[in-house]
């Protein structure tokens, strides 16, 4: 992994250092789109705080839960956490919730550079307003660039309820289809205020763009500029020209926009909302819509107004004229040829059924994931031999095991009338395959040298073939990055060379003993926080399943008193 790499080269550089963070998670109240209702936000502010730093420095995050009436945790998207998986931060997956009141620091190294984000991995929290952008600089691959200034972004949809009540609303078992609340705005830059862009004539521009929604995609573009794509989800690739990027949850995209040489006005940019994956009624185009100008200044700083007779000004129902860039297309830096000689199989489909008494669920596996009562990372480091062993996590886990250096390649198929954003933690995979219809199990229909990335979209009707070698142990959430498809169950566990990370002598933190016994739950032993090995029978009857699980969504539900 190239995290490896960089940290080696790091490791005695004098300019590495101990970035920290203190962050008291609490109830703000903030209106995005001008209707007012509380958000979670961190020391009393909303939006969150950027967090920033080197390549290869070590990042200190402590956290305090003063939230009152839910339970939280922090997930650092897109770090590799090499040797730091205990505070990779989903619940369930490497630790257990942080009760209100309780407090937990999450230590890591700044591993990979690239445009990030940070956010709640908890009962579908983070839409409340617990996300933000990570920004992790690599300054000599940013000096190449040459770049004047650096403007981080984001997209995302806004909801006026808070996810309990969603939640409620999407788990609850008169929602036989499935069907999830459509939001009410998009945001750019967590406001639907017009915002504007400062451009000087020929300088350049590095855009990093992030998607932090629940549900939707996004569109951007600028009018009159081309988007030069330099990287994604943290990986290089050499420089490719979009006229429209399409950003979906999770994803990230580096832009390079030059100004123009001798504007005569300024220009407008878009961000809009798709709608391809809301199941409800779509709300209005003025609502998907946020417009704004890249202004153009003169020498003595005054703006470029915007001539309508010149530019041609986008409306709320604009749609792309050239063409969305294919991710696909995209090639790696380094160039990494396409993994050869699987040695793991692995095969997911979306499946989503409605359970009597339950409610709608959706899977990748054989049945929807369901949180266990101890973290199945826990288990792995607490469980020796029988960490190998699938009975261990239960099958509400849908774990996998991957053996050391493995190669790895997951086939997914979405019978679905609707895409998916699918992310992996821990790593970076190859884009392999991805089309409509099913794969046809053949070579050379692969690309050879494919796209690498953690977050990618599955089309409907369609699959995806992926590729990584095992070479992060750990215990690696795959999930859809559609907030509500995380809590409706469309998620797998890989437990990553088990017998590597007790080798490793990790541990289960004293912290994350602490946060599970506040929480009631047994914080070492298999799914069942029992010692020694579970038949198959025994795991789907002690541990968390489809048929034991909570009809709903957790502790801290929608009839709670909750600040409005």
């Amino acid at each position: 992994m190239h995290c490896i790499l960089l940290l080696a080269a790091f490791i005695n550089l004098a300019w590495a250092k101990t970035v920290t963070y203190d962050f008291e998670i609490g109830w703000v109240t903030a209106a995005p789109d001008g209707f007012s209702r509380p958000v979670i936000g961190i020391n009393g502010q909303w939006p969150i705080p950027i967090i920033e730093a080197n390549v290869g420095d070590t990042i200190v995050v402590k956290t305090r839960n003063s939230l009152r009436n839910e339970t939280t945790s922090l997930h650092f998207h897109g770090m590799a956490q090499m040797g730091t998986v205990v505070n990779d931060g989903p619940v369930g997956v490497t630790q257990c919730p942080m009760e209100p009141g309780a407090s937990y620091t999450y230590t890591f190294k700044a591993c990979p550079a690239g445009t990030h984000w940070y956010h709640s991995h908890d009962k579908g929290q983070y839409p409340d307003g617990l996300r933000g952008k990570m920004i992790i600089h690599d300054p000599e691959w940013e000096n190449s660039l040459n770049v004047t200034q650096q403007i981080p972004v984001s997209m995302s949809d806004w909801y006026h309820d808070q996810m309990p009540y969603l939640l409620d609303l999407y788990m609850g078992v008169n929602n036989t289809n499935g069907d999830i609340p459509p939001p009410n705005s998009f945001l750019f830059n967590d406001t639907t205020s017009p915002l504007a862009f400062n451009f000087h004539p020929g300088k350049r521009y590095l855009l990093r763009i992030v998607n932090m929604a629940a549900l939707t995609c996004g569109q951007f573009h600028i009018e009159g500029h081309v988007l030069s794509i330099v990287a994604v989800d943290g990986v290089h690739v050499q420089a490719k020209d979009a006229d429209t990027i399409l950003v979906c949850a999770g994803q990230r995209y580096d832009a390079i926009v030059t100004g123009k040489s001798n504007p005569s006005t300024s220009e407008q940019f878009i961000a809009k909302m798709t709608t391809d994956m809301l199941t409800r009624p779509v709300p209005a185009d003025t609502k998907l819509t946020v417009i704004g100008s890249a202004t153009y200044l003169r020498i003595n700083g005054l703006p470029i107004t915007l001539n309508p007779s010149i530019t041609r000004l986008l409306r709320p129902n604009w749609v792309p004229t050239a063409g969305v860039l294919d991710d696909t297309t995209l090639v790696p830096l380094d160039n990494q040829p396409l993994l050869r000689g699987v040695t793991k199989q692995i095969t997911f489909r979306t499946n989503q059924s409605y359970y009597e008494g339950i409610g709608t669920r959706i899977s990748v596996g054989a049945q929807p994931w369901v949180a266990p009562k101890v973290p199945s990372l826990y288990s792995a480091l607490s469980t020796g031999r029988n960490a190998f062993f699938l009975s261990t996590y239960g099958p509400g886990v849908v774990p996998e095991i991957l053996k050391n250096n493995d190669i790895v390649q997951i086939y997914m198929e979405n019978p679905q009338p609707w895409p998916h954003p699918m992310h992996l933690h821990g790593h970076a995979f190859q884009v392999a395959g991805r089309g409509t219809g099913v794969w046809t199990g053949t070579e050379a229909s692969l690309n050879p040298v494919p796209m690498k990335r953690d977050t990618v979209v599955i089309p409907p009707m369609g699959y995806l073939v992926l590729r990584f070698k095992a070479d992060n142990p750990g215990v690696w959430f795959f999930h859809c990055h559609i907030d509500f498809h995380v809590v409706g169950g469309m998620n797998a566990v890989f437990i990553e060379a088990p017998d590597v990370l007790q080798r490793q002598s990790l541990t289960v933190p004293p912290s994350g003993i602490r946060l599970c016994k506040s929480a009631g739950q047994p914080p070492l032993g298999n799914c069942a926080g029992k010692t020694g090995l579970l038949s198959a029978a025994e795991a789907e009857e002690q541990c968390n399943t489809i048929f034991n699980m909570e009809p709903t969504p957790g502790k801290y539900g929608a009839n709670d008193v909750y600040p409005r």
